[in-house]
């Protein structure tokens, strides 16, 4: 029998190795850290009101289980209600439509049903009010860990749609690392180059593997009270990590849960704070989304009123931070549709040791690189 949430989790797995493959193309030189999930929430939203090329390219790019609207809803829906009562992960989706506009009924009622999606109407002509509603939501959701998702200048009188997703996860450690033991050491950031990192040290079961085809070491470290966990790779080399964003191409990060065994493992990890943001449109289209972002996209299944919308934006942000009680981590995603052609703004590079994700061993919620010491 077609398992939809475990292809679905398989196809979050591969969107994610993916996309660390553009972001490590041009070697990366900062850490990094986004949300997967929160990406692919996002422009469900926006699939659910697209049709023809547009919805297919949307569900290929993200590795959707299919381009049928019901499917991929059904399997949202199964993470959505997985965590509705979590005290440690929350998931906020929104859309904010433009005053005088209207939802087509049948669209507004498949977000709310299937993706627990509230609209509300405002003015996009008032870019700076605008600006503060929907930061003000994204903070809320966040836990006041990410403040500014958008600007003014995003918006204007053209703008017709903004569609969120905010993601904020909190938990303590299973096996928590003793504060006393915490010491500054070297962190090797090219072969004969490194900078002073504070380490966190301890001894504890985890689940542990050695993958030869990845040339990298895997921990598996466990949250308190969830099925939620740290997932590190760690390359052979000191500048192993692009090589590695490359091999994943080739392997299933959920096929890999089954291959880690619990051993007992003395553990040498960074404390780390990392936030990040970027414009995922040239990403996107370089994953084959192209339609979208073009006055030939096919919205129409949007507004009561079709008027030729595209989209201009996708802005997403994420935060993380790893300390010796656990690991507190936030991402939004907003997507901004006009009616006119705007820039597409923005291009990314990043380098880095060591790469992580945030998971239920299928779905990943958070990924990120550790490659130097936080600026922050």
């Amino acid at each position: 029998m077609f398992d939809f949430n475990l292809e679905f989790a398989r196809g979050g797995a591969s969107f994610t190795s993916e996309l660390f493959q553009l972001l490590a193309a041009g070697g990366l030189q900062q850490n990094i850290v986004f949300s997967p999930f929160s990406i692919q929430a996002c422009l469900a939203l926006a699939f659910a009101g697209a049709q023809g090329e547009t919805a297919d390219e949307i569900a290929k790019g993200l590795h959707f289980v299919s381009n049928f609207g019901p499917e991929v809803a059904q399997t949202f829906q199964f993470v959505l209600q997985k965590y509705k009562d979590s005290e440690l992960l929350k998931v906020a989706n929104k859309l904010y439509v433009q005053q005088g506009k209207q939802l087509k009924a049948s669209y507004e009622s498949t977000i709310k049903s299937d993706y627990n999606t509230e609209a509300e109407s405002i003015n996009f002509a008032l870019g700076a009010a605008a600006a503060q509603s929907i930061n003000g939501w994204v903070n809320a959701k966040t836990e006041g860990k990410i403040t500014e998702l958008v600007t003014a200048d995003s918006f204007d009188e053209n703008t017709r749609l903004v569609l969120l997703n905010a993601l904020h996860f909190k938990g303590s450690w299973a096996h928590k690392f003793d504060e006393s033991r915490t010491a500054v050491d070297d962190f090797w950031i090219a072969e004969e180059q490194s900078i002073k990192v504070s380490y966190m040290n301890q001894k504890a079961k985890f689940g542990y593997g050695y993958f030869e085809d990845l040339d990298c070491t895997a921990l598996d470290m466990p949250y308190k009270d969830t099925d939620l966990s740290m997932l590190v790779l760690l390359p052979q080399e000191r500048e192993g990590l692009k090589s590695l964003a490359e091999k994943l191409k080739s392997v299933n990060l959920v096929d890999l849960a089954a291959k880690l065994a619990v051993e007992e493992v003395t553990v040498k990890f960074p404390k780390f704070k990392v936030d990040y943001s970027i414009e995922l449109a040239d990403k996107l289209q370089q994953l084959g989304i192209t339609k979208m972002f073009n006055e030939g996209a096919e919205f129409d299944n949007l507004l009561e009123s079709p008027e030729g919308i595209f989209v201009s934006k996708v802005v997403h942000k994420a935060t993380i931070e790893v300390n010796e009680e656990g690991t507190e981590a936030a991402a939004a995603t907003g997507i901004i549709m006009m009616t006119r052609m705007m820039l597409m703004p923005l291009q990314f590079q990043a380098d880095r040791p060591f790469l992580y994700v945030i998971w239920n061993k299928r779905n990943i919620l958070f990924a990120g690189a550790f490659v130097n010491a936080p600026t922050a």
